[in-house]
């Protein structure tokens, strides 16, 4: 059945102090990952015959055995855990083995050796999450997130190695001023609508500033938790002052519609004030 396209981006203002480690967490779960797509493609091998390791095409229809094998195991396994995987990245996982031992065109079947597999090192900055990524910039202490743009991209990417490391261990992070940022999304029926991106999940002080009603709960570097309670209240404060800058407004146009003012003289003299925290801007917006 098709489904309609989706996407989701945003970039996140890490604190100096958590940079690295956030960065860290998903080196490591990507490269386990891949060590697992390595050892499945060495199982593979070892488990041809003499003539499926020497003919591209005895090859080729082992490999596709195999692959119908592990994504009816996959759907299995989905549909007795209320369709989550059995195992954390499953569906990547057979993803990635796939493409890793799918010959290329006029190629002779070869052993997968641990050199041909995309390892991340301590300067790997761009991890692959589903058909997005998550990369990280030293230079600003940001991460940015993008899941790409197509169907049930956005379950993908969060399933991936990497994309469930970073929203993991973003659970952690001691949020210092002026840190944290949006999420943001769009699909299909949404922007038929006329409607542009929504925000899908908000974090740190910047996300409470200004999207606390998506924000995820978090501590500050002080140890002091920002909870549902304090989120409402920023959520009721920021209506409040949209509230009063509506009611402005209509106040300037009927008084420049009476002639004791114009339009042009009141340009860019009344903003909404929120928190101090500075608004970001996210990438591709």
């Amino acid at each position: 059945m098709m489904g309609h396209w989706e996407t989701e981006h945003g970039e996140i203002v890490l604190p100096a102090a958590e940079f690295a480690a956030v960065r860290q967490a998903v080196q490591k779960v990507v490269h386990e990952h891949q060590t697992k797509v390595f050892d499945a493609t060495q199982e593979f091998w070892k488990g041809l015959t003499r003539k499926e390791q020497t003919d591209p095409e005895a090859y080729t229809a082992a490999l596709r055995k195999d692959v119908n094998a592990r994504h009816a195991a996959m759907e299995q396994a989905q549909s007795s855990w209320r369709h989550q995987p059995s195992a954390p990245h499953l569906e990547e996982l057979n993803d990635d083995l796939e493409w890793r031992l799918t010959l290329d065109r006029g190629a002779k079947p070869a052993r997968v050796l641990k050199t041909d597999l995309p390892f991340p090192t301590n300067r790997t900055t761009d991890f692959p999450a589903g058909e997005g990524s998550v990369t990280f910039n030293k230079d600003t202490n940001t991460v940015e997130w993008n899941t790409g743009e197509s169907r049930n991209v956005i379950d993908r990417a969060h399933n991936s190695a990497a994309g469930a490391a970073l929203f993991d261990r973003i659970k952690t992070v001691k949020w210092t001023r002026n840190t944290g940022g949006l999420i943001m999304g769009n699909n299909e029926y949404a922007q038929e609508a006329g409607h542009g991106d929504a925000c899908h999940k908000a974090y740190g002080p910047i996300g409470a500033a200004q999207e606390p009603s998506n924000c995820e709960e978090y501590t500050d570097s002080k140890g002091n938790r920002v909870g549902q309670a304090e989120l409402r209240k920023l959520q009721q404060e920021l209506w409040e002052a949209q509230r009063k800058l509506q009611q402005l407004m209509v106040k300037v146009t009927a008084a420049a519609g009476r002639g004791k003012t114009t339009a042009a003289s009141n340009r860019g003299s009344f903003a909404p004030t929120y928190r101090s925290e500075p608004t970001i801007r996210l990438g591709g917006w």
